[in-house]
């Protein structure tokens, strides 16, 4: 049986063939009920090129902190990834790095990496003070361009 496609529809019943998101019966449905599906079936879909859709990263938790060496900082980084409309961006990976030697994240490393959620939204994990006391900088980034830093005080 053939699909109808009105106004539209092409592009997206199209990319849910594709990609394997419409069941045979969805595929022979009515037009309005075909283009329901897809649109249904691509909304829990993340997109593979969330990164590239990043342009800022919103400092949201986290900056401006003193914690004493030997301890974890009392409020986890987290950030807010924006496409160019400043709206939130699902599905990127955000890569927080701490450059110098004074904090390390709980598995004992320079970087962790998070991945966004509906809001936009990625937290890291939790850091400890394991250096000499003195300002540190934990960065965060989702490509070249999109990028914020929080600074952090290690205390005696």
């Amino acid at each position: 049986m053939p699909i109808v496609l009105r106004r539209g529809s092409a592009v997206l019943l199209g990319a849910a063939v594709a990609f394997g998101l419409l069941t045979a019966s969805a595929a022979t449905a009515t037009p309005a009920a075909t283009t329901s599906a897809a649109t249904s079936a691509l909304r829990g879909a993340a997109p593979a090129d969330a990164n590239a859709r990043v342009d800022h990263l919103r400092a949201v938790a986290g900056d401006s902190q003193e914690v004493p060496t030997g301890t974890q900082a009392p409020v986890q980084l987290a950030v807010q990834a924006l496409d160019g409309d400043y709206q939130p961006v699902e599905g990127a990976t955000v890569t927080f790095s701490t450059p110098g030697p004074g904090l390390k994240f709980p598995d004992g490393t320079d970087d962790a990496t998070v991945v966004t959620d509906a809001e936009g939204m990625a937290v890291a994990p939790e850091l400890t003070a394991a250096g000499a006391p003195g300002p540190d900088l934990v960065t965060a980034s989702a490509n070249d361009h999109a990028q914020v830093g929080f600074e952090i005080t290690i205390t005696s």
